[in-house]
């Protein structure tokens, strides 16, 4: 007879190499449930409580905060423990006015950085797949999951692209568009330079070349997430009055 597993949990020595945890200490670790991240871009809420904000010592206290309502990942309430949150997603405390973006770092690791309240009710979203729908609007796909119709403006977006969103309880308001082309600011998703942000020097087919303060990176069209018009539109680094976590 084959071994049952607990679908809730996963051994810490198979979790993904973007999860900054500890492996030793405990031999499982919770497992996400599905969502609008991938396993490698994105962890449980309660991971991210307790094991890198050290805001509860256990999964009892994890599930007491989420259900008194004091967490919001992208201005929405959170109450599953295994709710998984993920690259570029905001995570807010308003009752400590604390805020946090989850974004890669070295070694390709997912890191929280603090920002600022203002900056937690935008979003940065890679556009995935485009397609055409009744009554001419464009619809888009983006790397957390989200279909967004556009109008008209639409027509001009491409897969790659990125758009800034200002993710609301009724619904979503894109502000900006930033195409991905030469000086684009942009950050590495995948490969040996996970992590890595450059401007973009120029773009061959489905290469794509950047300059990154240490050196010139060539990578995968698909690796690029553009980041802003020759800056970052929101912080993804931390600040030199504050450590990432």
């Amino acid at each position: 007879m084959s071994k049952v597993t607990n679908r809730k949990q996963l051994k810490r020595l198979v979790v993904p190499t973007s999860w900054h945890v500890g492996k030793k200490k405990h031999k499982f670790i919770t497992r996400p449930r599905p969502g609008m991240h991938s396993l490698s871009e994105g962890m449980p809420i309660s991971i991210i409580i307790r094991d890198i904000l050290k805001y509860a010592k256990t999964s009892r206290e994890v599930k007491t905060i989420l259900r008194e309502k004091r967490v919001l990942v992208d201005v929405k309430r959170v109450k599953d423990p295994r709710f998984i949150a993920g690259l570029m997603d905001s995570i807010s405390f308003p009752d400590i006015n604390t805020y946090f973006r989850i974004t890669l770092g070295p070694h390709g690791r997912l890191r929280l950085i603090d920002i600022k309240k203002e900056e937690a009710l935008l979003k940065l979203c890679r556009i995935k797949g485009k397609h055409a729908t009744k009554g001419g609007r464009i619809q888009l796909s983006t790397h957390d999951g989200r279909c967004i119709t556009a109008t008209a403006e639409g027509t001009s977006y491409k897969t790659g692209d990125s758009l800034l969103l200002e993710p609301e309880k009724a619904g979503i308001s894109i502000k900006e568009h930033f195409a991905l082309k030469p000086g684009a600011s942009a950050l590495v998703t995948g490969g040996k330079n996970k992590g890595a942000i450059g401007n973009i020097t120029r773009i061959e087919g489905v290469v794509v070349t950047l300059k990154s303060k240490k050196e010139e990176i060539t990578i995968p069209r698909r690796y690029a997430f553009v980041l802003g018009n020759e800056m970052p539109a929101l912080r993804v680094e931390p600040s030199a009055s504050s450590a990432s976590h």
